[in-house]
C-alpha cells in the first residue's frame, strides 16, 4: 500500500487563523490553484477527476467517509502502478498528488456528456471532485485520461459507479477552481478536504499557507 502523506488539516488552520468568511475560502482555493500552476511549470500532468459512487447508506457524514476511504483505495492503486517501490523515499517524486472535496450537486454537462438521473438522484448528487497532478517519468507512461480508460475495470469496483477524468486546460487555477467550487458555496467544509501525498514533503502546508497570506494581503508579522 502506498503512503498517504496526511498534514494538519485545513480545519486547524481554519481555526488558527480565522477561516470563516467566503473570502477566506476563496483564498484558499486560489492557494491551491497556484500550488497546482508550479507543479505544472515543472512539467507535471493535471487533471480533473470526478468520483461517482453507488448508493451508499448512513448520513452525508458517513458518506463523506466512505468515499473517502474509496479515492484513497484507487490512488493506492494508481501508486502501485506508477512506481515499484510505494513506501521507498527514492520513488516518493514519482507518485501522483491528489486533492478531493465532496460536491454536490452534479454539473449539468461534462465533456458535452449530459448528466444521467443517476448522477443527480444517487446520494442526492454527491460525489466527489478534485485534482490530481501526475508525471509520466515512473513506470505510467501514458497520461492518466488514458491509463483510466485502459484499466477502468481496476478502479471501478467496491463502491465506486464510475470514474471521470479530464486533463486540465490551459489555466489550472480556474479548473482548481472549478473543482473545488463547493467550499466558497458552502456545500462542503475545509474539514472534508482530502489531501494525498501532498508533495511528499512536511513544507508543502507552509507554502500555501503563505499563498493564501499573499492572496489575502496580510502582513506577514501579523498573520503569523
Amino acid at each position: 500500500m502506498a503512503t498517504i502523506t496526511m498534514y494538519p488539516t485545513v480545519s486547524k488552520l481554519q481555526r488558527d487563523y480565522g477561516f470563516d468568511s467566503t473570502a477566506h475560502l476563496k483564498a484558499i482555493v486560489d492557494a491551491f490553484g497556484k500550488w497546482t500552476k508550479k507543479y505544472l511549470d515543472m512539467g507535471w500532468d493535471g487533471y480533473f477527476f470526478q468520483v461517482m459512487f453507488h448508493d451508499l447508506a448512513g448520513s452525508r457524514e458517513t458518506k463523506i467517509i466512505q468515499m473517502k476511504q474509496e479515492v484513497e483505495r484507487v490512488y493506492n492503486r494508481l501508486a502501485t502502478r506508477m512506481v515499484r517501490k510505494q513506501n521507498s523515499p527514492s520513488w516518493a517524486g514519482y507518485l501522483s498528488i491528489g486533492l478531493f472535496v465532496p460536491e454536490l450537486p452534479v454539473p449539468k454537462k461534462r465533456k458535452s456528456e449530459k448528466s444521467t438521473i443517476a448522477d443527480v438522484s444517487i446520494n442526492e448528487g454527491l460525489h466527489m471532485s478534485g485534482i490530481v497532478l501526475g508525471n509520466r517519468w515512473g513506470r505510467v507512461r501514458t497520461t492518466l485520461v488514458d491509463h483510466f480508460a485502459k484499466f477502468e475495470d481496476h478502479y471501478v469496483t467496491g463502491k465506486i459507479r464510475g470514474i471521470y477524468v479530464d486533463r486540465i486546460t490551459p489555466d489550472p487555477e480556474y479548473t482548481v477552481e472549478y473543482a473545488l467550487k463547493s467550499l466558497p458555496r458552502r456545500d462542503s467544509s475545509p474539514d472534508d478536504v482530502l489531501l494525498l501525498n501532498w508533495g511528499g514533503s512536511a513544507r508543502r502546508p507552509d507554502f500555501w499557507r503563505e499563498m493564501i497570506r499573499k492572496g489575502l494581503k496580510r502582513d506577514r508579522t501579523i498573520w503569523m
